[in-house]
């Protein structure tokens, strides 16, 4: 006879599961690529299927309403319950889509002034997804067919889209280019989920909480790590070593204590008040062979916080 299953214990394992699957690099694996097979052919789609097998990202080759269209879909795994052990995959689609033009098509419908229309058809046809528009060989086709379209059309027409219906655009003129380019949403659109989750995880309404997961970082929630960060900031300056910061710490202990004593310095001794701190080396006692912080660098360490010209050269 088996034992029950504890349902926390599943509860833990599932929830481990799923946010080992948001991470970047595992998420590729759950995300579908919807390609219309006319945005496969030459010169312009060669590279595609390469670059989404090099990614893990799975694709499927379909028509789609908009002929030369690629839409998303997300496969949500199935979650282990204390009744069930297998349920079927939920589906997800994504709200993008990218759309490919050719050079010919796109200066016909900016000659013509149809861009617009024929952008927002394409939007009637994915309803819900964000279009990211590609112009492929838009330079070639022009150098082929001289004053074929004006620069400023072009740029007029491309605007006006962006205005109107919210499409960005890329102007492209390889196949490497278009495989980077899906390959590039691709990758983003899987990890938005892990994006959102942390943005959720360091946004908040009732505290000020910033941080995040990269080496290094130093989190700061409410005046927690305020320190640290302080720290952490002058260490940055160049010629500035834990020795040195812990120094001018031990003298002016936050951020707002050295911007007052530099304001009150004024112009004149301002880029010398740090000079005669004493250094402690390796957390040592104060002896008469401690070197100081000495003008040069605090001259730097003051132009880099008191400056008012942003030109100004460190």
């Amino acid at each position: 006879m088996f034992a029950r299953p504890n349902p926390e214990r599943l509860k833990l394992l599932n929830h481990n599961e799923e946010q080992r699957n948001l991470k970047p690099g595992h998420c590729n694996k759950f995300l579908h690529v919807v390609i219309d097979p006319d945005f496969l052919k030459e010169p312009h789609g060669s590279q595609v299927l390469p670059k989404l097998t090099e990614l893990g990202c799975k694709y499927e080759l379909m028509t789609q309403p908009c002929s030369s269209t690629i839409t998303f879909y997300r496969c949500i795994p199935a979650k282990l319950t204390t009744t069930t052990v297998a349920l079927s995959d939920t589906r997800a689609d994504e709200p993008f889509a990218i759309h490919l033009l050719d050079g010919a098509t796109f200066v016909t419908y900016v000659r013509n002034h149809q861009l617009l229309a024929a952008v927002r058809s394409m939007k009637e046809l994915l309803p819900g997804r964000r279009l990211s528009l590609l112009v492929f060989g838009l330079i070639g086709y022009c150098r082929e067919h001289r004053g074929c379209v004006g620069r400023r059309e072009t740029e007029q027409a491309l605007t006006e889209v962006q205005l109107h219906e919210d499409i960005s655009h890329q102007l492209l003129e390889s196949s490497e280019q278009v495989a980077s380019f899906v390959a590039q949403l691709a990758r983003s659109i899987a990890e938005r989920p892990y994006k959102q989750q942390q943005m959720d995880k360091y946004t908040s309404c009732e505290q000020v909480y910033l941080g995040n997961e990269k080496k290094g970082c130093v989190r700061v929630e409410g005046t927690a790590g305020l320190q640290q960060l302080y720290q952490a900031q002058l260490i940055k300056i160049p010629s500035v070593t834990l020795e040195i910061a812990e120094a001018i710490m031990s003298v002016y202990p936050t951020m707002r204590s050295l911007m007052e004593a530099f304001r009150a310095a004024g112009i004149a001794d301002g880029p010398v008040l740090l000079a005669n701190i004493t250094i402690r080396r390796a957390g040592g006692p104060i002896t008469t062979a401690n070197r100081r912080i000495g003008p040069e660098l605090s001259r730097k360490i003051h132009s880099l916080y008191a400056a008012t010209n942003p030109k100004q050269e460190v």
